[in-house]
């Protein structure tokens, strides 16, 4: 369950990215409110994109080794990260659809 409950939130993450990259590129820099990913935007898309990278390796490491001493806490918190970026993705989609219906 663990592996693939990551991998679900890895194509999630890679979704956010993607819609935060197109949603930038519309509306500007001030769409993005994490100030640490706000800075690497505003370097380049392929900053981001390298950030956000290796913040999802990171976060993979920390729970491969959370996952060693308490299986427990690292599948729950594997489960709220993976509830926050559905949430996120939904949203940007959302405000995506909304931007598309304005230009038809």
């Amino acid at each position: 369950m663990t592996i693939a409950l990551f991998v679900i939130l890895a194509v999630l993450w890679t979704t956010d990215t993607v819609e935060t990259c197109e949603l930038v590129n519309r509306e500007g820099i001030d769409v993005e409110e994490n100030p640490v990913a706000k800075f690497f935007l505003k370097l380049s898309n392929r900053d981001f994109i390298l950030f956000k990278v290796f913040d999802l390796a990171m976060l993979g490491t920390i729970l491969y080794y959370i996952s060693h001493t308490n299986m427990l806490a690292a599948n729950t918190l594997l489960f709220i990260f993976t509830l926050v970026y559905a949430f996120t993705v939904v949203h940007n989609y959302i405000i995506i659809e909304k931007y598309a219906e304005e230009d038809r």
